[in-house]
């Protein structure tokens, strides 16, 4: 890494930093001294940080995903930044263990809040520990017709249970996990890397643990309870972290995680996540992050739009982009190769906020000779006339679908 990369910059009280809607030119910055201020009227998700001060950071999103700032920034006070290519950021954080953990964990808690605005969970604030929701958690499984979600969340209890020395709610738990026993059946992780067969169970909703998990190849479903049904929260690819925001906060798992087919995974322990983690692995961590904080901010929007259809296609495209930008693919190289998306179609109008689609606009949405619809996987044939479809939608929707 070359010094001469790295620079101190400088701003008066008063200078703007970043404007809203500029681009990223490739740089991530730390606040050295000073204090920025946050000034955005479109920020929409409930941000507690109004500043960054010495040791904040900011610019991780815009510089990994291409887009543009969210927000616009500027000197609160006299402020000197750290100014760091974002190519060199692992390599940079590898040797900075402290400053490491602190930036994934604002970026974790933002992409948790985005979350929780997604499925609406109106979850408690306090983000205590509650052991007696896997219980609650293992009924709700069972009327899904899932018993290994079941069997798993009454382990993880009961194994609280005993652990911490209480009896509450154990009677109960045994008397459930009786007729869900046979359906026991924990990965062994013997080695940090693991191939596991699809429908593994990772962890679950309200589960106490910390560990990390980077997707090398296969799916990974996130989902949770809300209101009594499955909300899915993302379907992960190579390339994708999940889990880590219970490393950064001692909280309970907010989601549950399985995988949706054949799936090779790397699990990291907080012990030895610096240690067995290199450069280019940290920097794909952060890269994850920074594309899900896009791509949740996206789907945000998505859901303001009125027609369950447009919904689905403006999913996908955001999909398409998202793939785009983990692969490096170059935007005109994609316009007409197809994409492969791993999604079921039910997942897609759980993740698009439709409970039940009318009959006509499943036809609709399954007459599209752009798309290929399998049992586990959405295929669109071209990028552009995907682009071409959303221009018809914008036209009698409006400016949001752009």
């Amino acid at each position: 890494m070359s010094v001469e990369d790295i620079k101190i910059v400088t701003y008066s009280k008063g200078a703007a930093i970043v404007v809203q809607n500029s681009v990223n030119t490739g740089n991530f910055f730390i606040v050295k001294s000073g204090r920025v201020a946050v000034d955005s009227e479109h920020i929409v998700v409930d941000h507690e940080l109004a500043f960054y001060e010495a040791g904040d950071s900011f610019g991780l999103v815009s510089a990994l995903t291409e887009h543009r700032f969210l927000v616009t920034l500027f000197a609160d006070t006299d402020v000197e930044l750290v100014q760091i290519p974002i190519r060199l950021l692992g390599s940079y954080l590898k040797e900075r263990k402290e400053l490491a953990m602190k930036i994934l964990g604002l970026y974790s808690r933002e992409l948790r809040t985005l979350q929780k605005h997604l499925s609406k969970a109106n979850r408690p604030a306090d983000r205590e520990y509650h052991p007696e929701r896997l219980v609650q958690n293992a009924r709700t499984y069972l009327t899904w017709q899932k018993p290994s979600l079941a069997a798993y969340s009454l382990q993880a209890f009961l194994k609280w249970s005993k652990d911490n020395q209480s009896n509450d709610n154990v009677p109960e738990a045994l008397e459930l996990f009786k007729s869900v026993a046979s359906s026991y059946k924990p990965f062994p992780w013997e080695n940090m890397q693991s191939t596991l067969e699809a429908g593994e169970i990772l962890f679950v909703e309200s589960e106490k643990s910390n560990e990390i998990y980077v997707i090398l190849e296969g799916n990974v479903k996130l989902f949770g309870i809300v209101r009594g049904f499955e909300y899915v929260i993302d379907v992960l690819g190579p390339g994708e972290i999940f889990g880590e925001m219970s490393l950064i906060d001692n909280a309970p798992r907010m989601a549950s995680a399985i995988t949706e087919t054949k799936t090779k995974i790397l699990r990291v322990t907080p012990e030895n996540l610096f240690e067995s983690v290199g450069p280019s692995l940290l920097q794909k961590i952060f890269e994850s992050i920074a594309r899900r904080i896009w791509f949740s901010h996206q789907r945000l929007v998505i859901l303001r739009l009125k027609t369950p259809v447009t919904r689905l296609y403006a999913y996908l495209y955001n999909s398409i982009r998202d793939q785009d930008i983990r692969l490096g693919r170059n935007l005109d190289a994609s316009l007409s190769i197809p994409h492969t998306i791993y999604i079921q179609m039910d997942e897609l109008c759980n993740m698009c906020g439709i409970i039940k689609l009318k009959q006509e606009s499943i036809n609709e949405f399954k007459a599209d000779t752009n798309l290929v619809i399998e049992p586990n996987r959405i295929t669109v044939k071209s990028r552009k006339r995907l682009e071409e479809k959303l221009g018809h939608f914008k036209s009698k929707e409006g400016q949001i679908v752009a």
